[in-house]
């Protein structure tokens, strides 16, 4: 049956992991397999079957591994898509950068065009003002004023030298805190990035945190609530504690010892027993007082229930005494509804033992049976005929407490509830199979009156006679045993959960305190930007100021040259005076020519404003249109930057596109002339641009797709690993199996060898016969159910069957034609007064069957007619397991 059990197992866990087997019907049934031929089929078969399993396993482990490598490669081919993408995107927009450079030159041109229409509009005015200035040097009146004007634009030329040296170190002061604005503005961006950067993880991590904490928090929750509910359990649990288990232990042993039983119990043993009974007392349950029974037929269930109830109460007091403890069976339990149901059925109305019903219940239960050597008992007449289950209970603690406690003034049903033998240490206590059953009828003595009875039931192994009629599967149930135990490993549990809850908690506020300091950082990195980006640029400034600077300097030169010359000649002779202005003349000729045709290249170039301040408009609208596209474009942008974010560098390739969409808003702007050429291969890079942005797309969705796959793909692999491990745990264990069955085989080979190093030896059993070391037949003496009957049909007491069926005496030894006399016993068995005792206000009566000590040179021969009272006391002390009678009555006097 384990065969089977193990082998369906195994191939619903392969069914389990994705493989279809089919279970081999021979490993199913392993135990009822046929020799021969057959047996050979079937396990050529079964090898079979396991190696087509094995390759159907392997096949699939090499499959799931194949389409694990195509799936990485696959995401690797994504992975150089999506960076080639990432390239071209790189490329377009360098291609960006570049036009807005030729736009930019572009308009530096128009930007000079203009320049040179004003220098040539000022060169005109200077020139009429050298011949104003020769006309007036030929007027005498105007000499002084000349050489002063001379003196003056000299003077004013050695200052626009110092201004011109004073603005070219301007330019270079400001070129240098240009530079060291734009490395400030490019360490802030660094400074923003890392600080987001450190953000964006380190709220991921306190989400991470809080979501960590919830869980914890839920498992402590849950862990408390079992907690709780264990404690409220224990707290409704009926309990029976023993305050001093050595005092107990002493006044269990002083009852024993002496000529006569009790004689040695002093006074402080009787206090500590009377506080011992009066201190256990019995718990109502609310539950169980609405449960009405049938006392004189309870379901099995009920039987169960009660079972279950006395022996917890019975294994604490056997725990705190170092016990082994008892057991409730399908055996058990059945013994003690056939013996209630004899009581019955007997219409029993004495205040004993229904010794006959108990005989008649044991011998078909399979066994020893013709006395009483299973049954404690309580009486009580408390209650009225109306039971609960609760009124059991009640009736079922007491007596366990009563006769523990050793009321009536003896142990010896302290004695069988504990299972020690008669006479014997407390400590030497065994286990045994257990139950528990009430009945309730009339008590014919000097009145009717109406009693209620618990019984207890204990079975020692060494009773059992016949195992197929006397089941000891046990019984499951929850012991306070058990509620201890759990409660124990939920403390633990709690206790866990409570240390991993203060940790996420700690994790949380460290997150947190984290995610704080990363925004503060972020918000003063921002800050830093945002005033490295107001500081002015001097440069453009500076330039301006230089370029002023020489060209003052250059025109005031040109005066000063003028001035010098119209001093020389106010100071010196006419012919001089109108050789100067002669000069002037001719310069003025020259330059209103010159103005002249500035003014015409003026009317071209205004012409040519007004067309193209019709383009402008035109280009204008475009450009309104292309800004649109830009916002548009932003979006989309904001879309892949979300995509993108698993990936690595995503963040710098998001920005890079930011920059680039901004370099191209600057192509937009309005531009002259040669912008309008400029503005069609814009057009086209950003759709490069676009498409290298389509592109990323493309290869996240593809890159995605394939991870899915390989995803997949792992878990098939591991599922057929998981198979194919199967398989070998298969193997595995029944190889196993066949090792037991070969050590099974070697077991049964010695048990045979020790069967006939026993018939070599003495006494053994052949069929229904006792046969001696001679293979002769003992006379008289017959096997029935595992025992050896006499001619009279009794049982041949202080003998047994061993396993290899040698005939031992009680210490194991096999008995043989030279020592069968010595090893047979005969004892009497009496019947013990009927005493009593009071506690807590109510008459304890217990009647006992004692044995007494053998006389000497009483041993039967075999086959000698032995009464029924000295075989049944033979018995008793030969297995050392009778248990009294007790009793609890009304208070009355006796």
């Amino acid at each position: 049956m384990k065969k089977k059990v193990l082998t369906t197992t195994i191939a619903t866990g392969l069914m389990a992991a994705g493989v279809l087997t089919t279970q081999n019907p021979a490993s199913a049934k392993a135990d009822t397999v046929p020799t021969g031929d057959n047996t050979t089929s079937t396990t050529n078969e079964v090898a079979t079957q396991k190696s087509d399993a094995k390759t159907i396993a392997q096949d699939n482990v090499n499959t799931a591994q194949t389409n694990l490598d195509k799936a990485k490669a696959d995401t690797q081919n994504a992975s150089d898509s999506l960076q080639k993408a990432k390239a071209n995107e790189t490329t377009a927009q360098k291609a960006v950068d570049e036009q807005t450079n030729k736009v930019a030159d572009a308009q530096s041109n128009v930007d000079k065009a203009q320049a040179d229409v004003t220098t040539a509009q000022n060169n005109v005015n200077a020139a009429q003002k050298t011949v104003d200035d020769a006309k007036a040097a030929m007027d005498p009146a105007n000499v002084q004023a000349t050489v002063d004007a001379a003196n003056k634009a000299e003077a004013q030329v050695n200052q626009d030298k110092q201004d011109v040296a004073t603005a070219q170190n301007n330019l270079e002061n400001a070129k240098a805190a240009d530079a060291t604005r734009q490395t400030n503005i490019d360490n802030a961006k660094k400074a923003v990035n890392t600080a987001q950067a450190n953000v964006d993880f380190s709220t991921k991590q306190a989400q991470e945190m809080k979501d960590q904490l919830n869980k914890y928090q839920g498992i402590k929750d849950a862990a408390q609530k079992e907690v709780d509910g264990l404690n409220d359990k224990l707290a409704n649990v009926n309990t029976i504690t023993i305050s001093d288990v050595e005092a107990y232990k002493k006044a269990f042993n002083d009852w024993y010892t002496g000529s006569k039983r009790g004689e040695n119990w002093t006074e402080e043993d009787k206090n500590f027993l009377n506080d011992f009974m009066n201190s256990n007392t019995y718990k109502g349950n609310a539950a169980d007082k609405n449960i009405t029974v049938d006392i004189n037929h309870l379901t099995a269930d009920q039987i169960k229930e009660l079972s279950l109830f006395s022996a917890d109460l019975l294994n604490q007091v056997r725990n705190q005494l170092g016990l082994p403890k008892v057991i409730v069976t399908e055996g058990s339990l059945k013994l003690a509804k056939d013996v209630t149901d004899n009581y019955v059925s007997d219409n029993w109305d004495k205040f004993d033992h229904d010794v006959d019903g108990i005989s008649r219940a044991a011998e078909e239960n399979g066994l020893l049976s013709g006395g009483n050597f299973y049954e404690d008992a309580i009486f009580s007449s408390d209650f009225s005929e109306a039971s609960t289950m609760d009124d059991l209970k009640s009736i079922l603690y007491t007596g366990i407490v009563t006769m523990i406690g050793g009321s009536g003034d003896e142990m010896l049903h302290a004695a069988g509830l504990l299972g020690v033998d008669f006479g014997d240490d407390i400590s030497t206590g065994k286990e045994q199979y257990f139950s528990a059953g009430t009945s309730m009828f009339p008590i014919k003595e000097d009145q009717m009156w109406i009693t209620k009875m618990g019984h207890f039931f204990n079975v020692s192994k060494d009773y059992i006679r016949d195992s197929a009629k006397f089941s000891t599967t046990e019984v499951p149930g929850t012991s306070t045993e058990d509620l201890v135990a759990q409660l124990n490993t939920t403390k633990t549990k709690l206790a866990s959960a409570t240390d991993a809850l203060n940790k996420a908690k700690d994790a949380d506020t460290q997150a947190q305190q984290i995610l704080a300091k990363n925004k503060a950082e972020l918000t003063t990195a921002q800050d830093n930007l945002t005033k490295a980006q107001n500081v002015p640029v001097q440069t453009e400034t500076a330039q301006k100021a230089l370029t002023d600077a020489q060209n003052k300097l250059a025109t005031d030169t040109k005066i000063n040259v003028d001035a010098q010359a119209k001093k020389e000649a106010a100071l010196g002779d006419e012919a001089a005076k109108q050789k100067v202005l002669d000069q002037a003349n001719a310069n003025l000729a020259t330059a209103q020519k010159a103005l002249t045709d500035a003014q015409a290249k003026q009317k071209v170039a205004e012409n040519n404003l007004s067309a193209e301040k019709a383009k402008l408009a035109s280009l204008q609208q475009v450009a309104n249109e292309k800004t649109q596209d830009v916002k548009t474009a932003q979006v989309a942008l904001d879309d892949v930057k979300n995509k993108l974010a698993a990936l690595e560098n995503a963040p710098l390739l998001v920005k890079a596109a930011e920059d680039k969409l901004a370099a191209a808003q600057k192509v937009l702007d309005p531009v002259e002339n040669v912008l309008v050429s400029e503005k069609a291969k814009l057009s086209a890079l950003k759709q490069d641009l676009a498409d290298a942005q389509a592109d990323v797309t493309t290869a996240q969705k593809n890159y995605d797709e394939k991870l899915a796959i390989q995803t997949k793909a792992q878990t098939d692999l591991d599922n057929a690993k998981k198979v194919l491990q199967a398989i070998y745990d298969r193997e595995a264990l029944e190889a196993q199996i066949a090792a037991q069955e070969k050590a099974r085989e070697e077991a049964e080979k010695k048990a045979a060898e020790e069967k006939a190093q026993a018939e070599k030896n003495g006494y053994h059993v052949d069929g229904n016969k006792v046969v001696d070391e001679n293979g002769n037949q003992v006379s008289n003496w017959t096997v029935k159910n595992g025992q050896i009957i006499d001619n009279k049909g009794k049982v041949v007491s202080g003998l047994t069957i061993n396993k290899a069926g040698a005939v031992v005496n009680k210490t194991g030894q096999q008995i043989n034609s030279k020592n069968v006399v010595d090893n047979l016993q005969a004892n009497k068995r009496t019947q013990a007064p009927v005493v009593q005792s009071k506690v807590a206000g109510k008459t304890y009566v217990s009647t006992v069957v004692v044995p007494e000590k053998a006389k000497a040179n009483a041993l039967p021969q075999t086959g000698e007619k032995v009464s029924k009272t000295t075989l049944v006391g033979a018995i008793l002390v030969g297995l050392g397991s009778l248990v009294g009678l007790f009793g609890l009555g009304r208070k009355k006097e006796y």
